[in-house]
Formats: structure tokens, sequence, C-alpha cells
């Protein structure tokens, strides 16, 4: 029915990207949508699996929650957890699912990362994700999306770095220079552009792939975040081993949502997660 609100049920809401997309959503609501955010402990419906069912029906699971770091055994919850997804979403009579892969399952590459392209990761988080993805081919349960994402900034080292130098302890941090006299560039998204792309998806009117990288529509070069963060950094000659490029062509992603070239420029992309911190 035209005007019917979608209940979206978000898994995980208290992780990094989590956090960050909260702002952004409290920031901008989203219209039509009814958030119902889960954590074990923190914000929104406390549970876990195990517990019964609180959520009641719901139209779409957007499942960010899982595991970045430990050992093998402790990345491998990944794919329990999105095996989960798949069943609460059963239950709460859900149609779509989306769940939150990266671009750390993509065997190395130069040039931009297709979603046709090899997987074949070389760390242990990028191995557990595809084990995930793996697992959710043959999963019951209502149509999936795996999500590739990039990095989200304000949820990954660099932000870590930065955020020290709030604190007063700003460390020169030093960037591998290439022969191009460029830095690493890297597929980067500003946490409200995956907010937005995130509510596009799970309301999308068509069927969607069953994966989609999930980035900025270019590549992002990591001394122009730095530049706009005004954190210090200097430069080194790259290692022969190095990778400068580690890039995923979201063309399918831009067509779906309409995430614009501005979302590859780095002033956007840390303005936008500073000011979702208060820091501008």
């Amino acid at each position: 029915m035209p005007g019917q609100i979608k209940r979206i049920l978000v898994l995980g809401a208290s992780g990094k990207v989590g956090r960050l997309l909260r702002l952004a959503w409290d920031r901008n609501p989203p219209d039509g949508v009814a958030l119902i955010l889960q954590s074990r402990r923190d914000v929104g419906i406390h549970w876990q699996p195990g517990l019964p069912n609180p959520f009641g029906h719901v139209d779409v699971v957007i499942a960010l929650w899982g595991v970045t770091h430990g050992s093998d055994a402790e990345l491998s919850a990944n794919t329990s957890l999105s095996l989960q997804a798949q069943t609460l979403a059963i239950e709460c009579g859900a149609t779509r699912v989306l769940h939150c892969s990266s671009v750390a399952v993509y065997a190395p590459k130069d040039g931009l990362l297709s979603e046709e392209d090899p997987t074949g990761s070389l760390n242990p988080y990028g191995h557990a994700k595809l084990q995930m993805e793996r697992a959710l081919a043959t999963a019951e349960g209502p149509a999936r999306t795996i999500l590739r994402i990039g990095s989200v900034a304000g949820a990954e080292s660099l932000a870590s770095a930065v955020q020290r130098g709030w604190q007063g302890d700003a460390e020169m941090l030093q960037l591998d220079r290439f022969p191009d006299g460029k830095g690493p560039a890297r597929s980067y998204i500003a946490p409200s552009d995956l907010a937005d792309v995130l509510i596009g998806l799970a309301t999308c009117s068509t069927d969607l792939p069953a994966v989609l990288n999930v980035g900025a529509p270019s590549p992002v070069h990591m001394e122009g975040l730095l530049a706009a963060a005004d954190h210090p950094f200097a430069w080194k000659t790259a290692p022969e081993a190095a990778r400068q490029y580690a890039v995923m062509d979201c063309t399918r992603l831009c067509a779906l949502t309409g995430l614009s070239s501005a979302a590859a420029d780095p002033a956007h992309i840390m303005t936008d997660w500073l000011a979702l911190e208060g820091r501008v």
C-alpha cells in the first residue's frame, strides 16, 4: 500500500558502524521507515540469539552484527550470526535481509573489483566473511543481499589515529608514496551516505542483486582524507609489496541508490564524519 511504513530491524546497532548510522539517522530521520534497533546490552531492544523473539513483524532485516577481530573460532561467529539473521527474518515475516560483508573477501587485483571478480582473502577476517557468504548461498529464509562494504569513515584505523589527536595525542602517520606520487587508494564511504544507501536498498521496490559492492563511486586517496581531517602525516617510499589500490566498482550500487560522484570527495567524507561527532 502507498504510504505504508516499512519496519526495518537493525541487528548490531551498538557496533562502530551502528553507532555512526544511528547518529546519521537521528540527524536526518528517513521517511516512511520505522527503525527497530537491536543490541545485546546497549541501545534499542536488548536481545541475543537463543532468547525469544521480541520484535514482532518486520519488513526488512539489516544485519550489521559481526566479529572483526579474534581467533579463527571467534571470527567464525560471522557465519552463525548471518544464519541467525535469516532465521529471525523468517520468524518476523521479513522479505529481505541485507548482510554486511567486506571488500576483504576479494583476491588482490590491480584495477577496480567487480562483484564477479575472484574471491580469496589473504587475511583471517576476509576469510571468515567469505565463509559467511558461502553459507548464505544455501541458507533458508527470504531473499538476501550481501553487501561488500569498503571503509566507513569513522569506523576504521585512520579514524582511530584522528581521534587520538582530539585528546592531544596526535601521531605523525607514515603514508606510503607510490611511483605516481599518490598514496594508497581505497573504497570509502561517509557514514551518512551509508545510512542513506541502506535505507534505499531496504525500501527498494525491485529485486536486488545477490551481491553488491558498497563504497563511493571512485577511489579515495588516504592523503586527501588526512588533509581534510587536518591530521599530520609524512611520506615514505612505498615498499615493492605494498598494494596501492584496493578499490571496488560500485556502478551497480550507484544505479540503485543514486549515490553521486560527490560521495568520493575526501572533504565530504571527513566533514560528514566529523559533523556527526560534533567536531565541526
